[in-house]
């Protein structure tokens, strides 16, 4: 397991534009992403699309003004893409007992997590330039 950039843009398209923005940049980027790799068609997406789905409940629960929740929803949701991933490969491919490489895991997901945090500030500070306000001008 590596450190995902596709997931930390996710991540931080979710946590700062909102549900449907992110959606569209994981379905996007998880195919573009899977294009480029050798897994199954599809998997990248979906796992994706998990990790948009709890960044938004998460967005939910503590609201999006808090600044750790973007780091936090990072860190978790790349260990449910990589626990997916691997999941997604043994349902696929001919694997017998698969190992869980849980240093691999951690290691990616403290990796993502801190690509996160470095990225937060400026994150933010497009998101602030950018995203129109949810509000209707009319």
């Amino acid at each position: 397991m590596k450190p995902n950039l596709v997931l930390v843009a996710v991540v931080l398209v979710t946590a700062f534009g909102g549900f449907m923005p992110g959606i569209t940049w994981a379905f996007v980027a998880g195919l573009t992403a899977n294009l480029l790799v050798g897994d199954a068609l599809g998997s990248v997406p979906l796992v994706m699309l998990v990790v948009a789905a709890l960044v938004a409940g998460a967005g939910r629960l503590v609201g999006r003004a808090v600044w750790v929740t973007p780091i936090i929803a990072a860190f978790v949701g790349s260990v449910v893409a990589d626990i997916g991933s691997i999941g997604l490969a043994t349902l696929v491919a001919d694997a017998s007992a698969v190992v869980l490489p849980t240093d691999l895991v951690i290691g990616a997901a403290f990796l993502n997590a801190a690509i996160c945090a470095v990225l937060l500030y400026p994150a933010r500070a497009i998101a602030s330039r950018r995203i129109a306000d949810e509000s209707a001008a009319w």
